[in-house]
């Protein structure tokens, strides 16, 4: 986190020059990295005609980025998401799961951080960012894994039908953790 960002509590930072990262910082991306894959490892559901799979990880993916900002969604929900796709033996689909839940995680941050809890915003957030995530998949199978245009057309359905699951239940999870602590401010 560079000098000037929110990232602890209150908006103030220790001191320690441009760059630096708090130890509270490191510690909650590992958690929330592990849980992202752990999540994503526990739901999987193979999708044969690509070899790639369903799961409950972009709950954790629209969580970090709705409760602790767009850093956290953008690296704890890549990272943990490309970490379950090399446990789970799909490693060749962890670069582009990389880009496709590390910008979900991203955009959904930076769309929410702008709303000030408006309902329709985190709505705007979860469609967006999800857009990000199908369309990443969808460009990877099709172009860079060579799939074929029926194998890459028929997981959309069931990355929208991920997203639209995992952006209600993290976006729910955010909303009653940021009540029950409110004085934890977002990156």
């Amino acid at each position: 986190m560079a000098s000037g960002s929110s990232g602890e509590q209150g908006g103030k930072e220790p001191t320690g020059g441009a760059g630096f990262v708090s130890p509270k910082t490191v510690a909650l991306y590992g958690v929330l990295t592990a849980l992202t894959a752990a999540i994503t490892f526990v739901t999987f559901v193979p999708f044969a005609p690509t070899k790639g799979y369903f799961n409950m990880g972009d709950s954790m993916v629209f969580f970090s980025a709705f409760a602790f900002g767009w850093r956290a969604g953008a690296i704890c929900g890549g990272v943990g998401s490309a970490a379950a796709d090399v446990l789970l033996g799909s490693g060749y689909f962890a670069p582009y799961t990389l880009v496709a839940k590390g910008s979900e995680g991203l955009v959904a941050g930076l769309i929410d951080r702008s709303g000030n809890g408006k309902r329709w915003i985190r709505i705007i957030a979860i469609s967006v960012g999800g857009a990000c995530m199908v369309a990443t998949y969808f460009l990877s199978e099709l172009y860079l894994l060579d799939v074929g245009w029926g194998a890459a057309i028929a997981e959309v359905p069931g990355n929208i039908i991920q997203v639209i699951v995992g952006g209600t239940v993290g976006s729910l999870l955010a909303w009653y953790v940021r009540k029950a602590y409110p004085t934890r401010s977002r990156a």
